[in-house]
């Protein structure tokens, strides 16, 4: 079975253009099915597998884990069966009577236009002071750093606090998802141009506005690494002191704490700030299509959830417009009542 696993793997990312990360979940759902096979039953080929034993290992898994996490489980199993289907390994789809279970669709939490503003603003110089270091002024950070002296500042001690408030601005001001992000490259800027090029989920590759705060920050970055002579060791330019590139988990710290430094304690991740970035956006005017390019989704209805967000923005709606809200305008308020 481990064999069609690894033709599995191979097909979903060349043929269905699956992310790495997508992949390993895939086929690490369907070894977790396999490994209940080899255990729990009788079972010692792909063709005795029946509807039976696929319920057998949901039963089996199904107290210990999320709705969400359970159909992503179902999908993995389903797709794995679905090929062997599609090239005729298999006559029957022993999974194709299994259902996917509703999931709850939750709202995501995100900051809103203040919340972020106060984070992106605040966060440098409380995060100096939280690590006892004297303040500087970031925009003419350059013109500190210059000498071999570094002007009595021991540069080295302010790497993360510049580093973290160029992840905070980026993930806010452009949306990217943390995967897109550790993943930037000096080549993919174009700084003067008021872009980025990312390369998304199954290796799309899209344009992304950068906002005059996130370029100027990336050149404070990149001119702070220069200073300290620390080249990225992949082109990466999120890295850590050693020049590896950070990871998905180093960010999100990077991003819970940030909440503590700035005192706002919201429950918020990396990607809590893309959602910030495209909810702040529908509240401001722009068109859902355009959203959907900068974000990077395929599907409209993808981002349609942002729609459901911005709750405030809707009742303030209701409030200035409907008739009986009690400050609606719709129509002339002495007919009320009578």
């Amino acid at each position: 079975m481990e064999d069609f696993l690894e033709d599995f793997a191979k097909n979903i990312k060349l043929e269905k253009n699956y992310s790495p990360n997508t992949v390993f979940a895939y086929t690490s759902d369907v070894r977790a099915f396999i490994g209940y096979l080899n255990k729990e039953t009788s079972v010692n080929s792909i063709e005795d597998i029946t509807e039976f034993e696929i319920k057998g290992y949901l039963s089996n898994i199904y107290a210990d884990i999320k709705k969400v996490s359970l159909a992503r489980k179902i999908e993995s199993i389903k797709s794995f069966f679905n090929f062997l289907e599609k090239k005729h390994i298999l006559k029957q789809n022993p999974s194709f009577l299994i259902s996917l279970p509703k999931v709850e669709k939750k709202l995501p939490f995100f900051l809103t236009a203040k919340e972020a503003d106060f984070l992106l603003n605040n966060y440098f110089d409380l995060k100096l002071k939280r690590d006892r270091l004297n303040g500087i002024d970031l925009s003419s950070i350059q013109s500190l750093f210059k000498g071999s002296n570094y002007s009595g500042v021991d540069i080295i001690k302010y790497f993360g606090a510049v580093r973290n408030d160029l992840i905070l601005e980026f993930l806010y001001g452009s949306g990217l998802r943390v995967s897109e992000l550790i993943l930037v490259k000096k080549t993919d800027l174009e700084i003067g141009g008021g872009y980025v090029r990312i390369f998304g989920k199954g290796s799309k590759q899209r344009i992304v506005p950068l906002t005059g705060l996130t370029a100027d920050k990336i050149k404070t970055w990149l001119y702070y690494l220069s200073v300290i002579d620390l080249t990225p060791k992949e082109g990466c330019i999120i890295i850590n002191k050693n020049g590896d590139r950070l990871t998905r988990r180093t960010i999100h710290r990077i991003v819970k704490e940030s909440m503590v430094i700035t005192g706002q304690f919201k429950n918020i991740s990396p990607h809590s700030l893309r959602h910030s970035f495209a909810t702040n956006l529908l509240d401001n005017g722009a068109d859902l299509r355009s959203i959907q390019d900068m974000l990077g989704h395929s599907n409209l209805v993808t981002t349609e959830k942002y729609t459901h967000l911005s709750i405030k923005k809707l009742i303030d709606v209701y409030n200035n417009a409907h008739p009986l809200s009690g400050t609606g305008t719709g129509i002339n308020d002495y007919t009320r009542g009578k």
